[in-house]
């Protein structure tokens, strides 16, 4: 197949109806990223962005996207102590800063006295999530940043509706929303690649040549829902970006009641007298 410009194509799309070589790819991958960012006001000029790099594909892309789209911001790595995995990560997200020239902030978790190796590998995912979501926002509010942008996908979006509405937690939808606004010490957070897929990520890293990891972290468990989701694509074009922007309207509609105080260990948001994170360190802690 030939690109609009005549030159070899590298993707292809029926949802777009569009044939791009790797010239004309990257300048699409923009245009559509930075549509949705202003029609869903994922993200504000004014802003001072920490832009949650982990040396993955869909992260790398919307640091490249975010630079191109002139925004400010900087990258932000969390290093999980998770041997190799770990190691390859930082390399990538590192030599990520470099490329695109833009400053590069790393946290470690060892430092809070425990890493995600420390902990049972049947709550393994839970402490990792917990973990992330408190150092992203601990280190964006003492550091001056408005918003946290973090790469989640539309398959991940999907990914997480089917299992809250499956578990009954019809309430955490509203979470799913692509920008949710800052309150008491929870500042702003975003999802700037909320209606782009794993493929448009892969082929925009790939087409440029962007450092990153293809790594798999050894504790990702396997997950039958993004198959299915998959398949439903392969079967209906266009489903899993139709349907995160449905989830994105339906969310505005659902309120989550937060009953939230804050932890007498280190004074964060929680729903409960010791935050989650506390909990973890009080429990793998090493000092």
């Amino acid at each position: 197949m030939r690109c609009r410009c005549g030159r070899r194509a590298v993707f292809h799309s029926k949802v777009y109806k569009v044939t791009l070589c790797d010239e004309c790819y990257p300048n699409f991958y923009v245009e559509i990223v930075g549509r949705s960012v202003k029609r869903y006001k994922i993200l504000r000029r004014s802003e001072r962005i920490l832009a949650c790099v982990s040396g993955g594909k869909d992260s790398c892309a919307m640091a490249y996207a975010l630079k191109r789209l002139e925004y400010k911001f900087e990258l932000f790595h969390i290093d999980l102590g998770i041997g190799r995995y770990s190691r390859e990560c930082l390399r990538s997200v590192e030599e990520l800063s470099e490329f695109l020239d833009v400053n590069l902030n790393v946290v470690r978790l060892e430092d809070y006295g425990f890493t995600i190796e420390d902990v049972d590998r049947r709550k393994v995912c839970s402490a990792c999530g917990t973990a992330k979501r408190y150092l992203m926002n601990v280190f964006a509010r003492l550091n001056g940043f408005d918003v946290v942008a973090t790469a989640h996908t539309c398959e991940d979006i999907i990914n997480f509706f089917i299992k809250n509405m499956l578990s009954g937690n019809v309430e955490y939808i509203s979470k799913l929303k692509p920008r949710i606004d800052s309150f008491d010490k929870l500042v702003a957070k975003s999802k700037p690649l909320f209606d782009r897929t794993e493929k448009e990520n892969a082929t925009l890293v790939l087409t440029l040549n962007l450092p990153f990891t293809s790594i798999e972290c050894p504790h990702a468990p396997h997950d039958v829902w993004k198959e299915i989701i998959y398949d439903v694509e392969l079967r209906k074009k266009g489903f899993k970006q139709n349907f995160v922007r449905s989830i994105a309207k339906l969310a505005n509609f659902i309120r989550l009641d937060w009953n939230l105080g804050h932890c007498k260990i280190c004074g964060e948001v929680s729903n409960s007298e010791v935050c989650s994170f506390c909990k973890l360190r009080l429990r793998y802690g090493k000092g």
